[in-house]
């Protein structure tokens, strides 16, 4: 099932702003090492993060939320759906829902899975995925109409 990351304040003397975002991230990564790092590069920012091991799963856990989500980060290379087909599903149901794919294998620029979607490349920076989400989230909070 889905967890929820913790919330925290930046860590004292960093001169970094605590909590640089607001909203709901549904975060998808089959690989449990992968997702621990991102989650815990993620504790500041503010965003109440739901974690998804599979495409399958984030499906599932979007029709059980209370509220929708305003930002999805998903793996491409997983077993069953990938998450193109995971993005492109949350795109049929809302259709302006930021979606980025994460992925290390350069064939998928390739074969165009880039072109609709923001492909962030592992392995990534905290800065590299921070500036990520200010690119999709910064002042303007998904719509949930």
């Amino acid at each position: 099932m889905g967890q929820k990351g913790p919330r925290s304040a930046a860590s004292p003397g960093t001169g970094q702003v605590s909590n640089p975002f607001l909203g709901r991230l549904l975060y998808v990564e089959d690989n449990a090492q992968i997702a621990e790092i991102t989650c815990l590069m993620l504790e500041d920012t503010g965003l109440d993060i739901v974690q998804a091991s599979s495409a399958e799963e984030a499906l599932r856990l979007v029709d059980t939320q209370e509220s929708p989500f305003d930002i999805v980060l998903t793996d491409v290379v997983m077993p069953g759906l990938s998450g193109v087909q995971l993005a492109r599903r949350l795109n049929q149901r809302w259709p302006n829902l930021p979606i980025v794919l994460v992925s290390g294998f350069s064939e998928e620029l390739t074969m165009g899975y880039g072109a609709q979607y923001e492909l962030l490349r592992k392995p990534f920076t905290r800065g590299a995925l921070f500036d990520c989400l200010q690119r999709h989230l910064d002042g303007s909070i998904y719509q949930h109409a």
